[in-house]
């Protein structure tokens, strides 16, 4: 019996799991459709908040642009991107663990090898968009590369320079 929630003209239902296997997982569908209400009021304002994915709670630190692009396919793919889930962001740990010479980020070569600017293009190409993560301390939450603090305008130009939609703006190790 799937459990469902309904507002606005979507309705979003989620399958119970009808089996937990022996390490405790177990799958869940999730069926979504919409009313027909467009995702935008007559004055412009969004009837939702943003929409999308966030690596964080299922991938932590774990995380490369192998997953993204995987991601960014999937939400085309199951029909999520037509619902108006446009958002893939970039959760903490996607950094190198130190800044260049410039100080600047980079990312992780080991991680995102193409880095983020064709990275941002290919989720751009499947009509979405792409979010990072960045932290006002001087390191992030995880500890595992810098933070904006004292960069915030170069590291705001650097996500502009890659093409990025969304911030994820933290408030660790201040």
């Amino acid at each position: 019996m799937p459990l469902c929630h309904g507002s606005q003209g979507a309705l979003v239902c989620f399958v119970r799991p009808a089996a937990v296997d022996a390490g405790g997982g177990y799958q869940v569908g999730v069926v979504a459709g919409s009313g027909g209400e467009g995702p935008t009021l007559q004055n412009g304002l969004g009837r939702t908040p943003q929409m999308g994915w966030n690596s964080w709670n299922h991938f932590n630190c774990n995380i490369n642009e192998q997953t993204i692009r995987q991601v960014a396919d999937a939400m085309v793919d199951t029909g999520l991107a037509k619902l108006g889930y446009e958002y893939i962001n970039i959760d903490d740990c996607w950094a190198a663990h130190d800044r260049d010479s410039q100080g600047n980020l980079v990312p992780n070569p080991s991680t995102f090898p193409s880095g983020m600017k064709a990275l941002s293009d290919y989720v751009h190409g499947k009509g979405l968009k792409l979010g990072i993560y960045s932290d006002a301390g001087p390191r992030t939450c995880s500890q595992q590369m810098p933070g904006s603090l004292g960069h915030e305008e170069q590291d705001a130009k650097t996500f502009a320079s890659w093409g990025l939609d969304y911030l994820k703006y933290d408030n660790c190790n201040d």
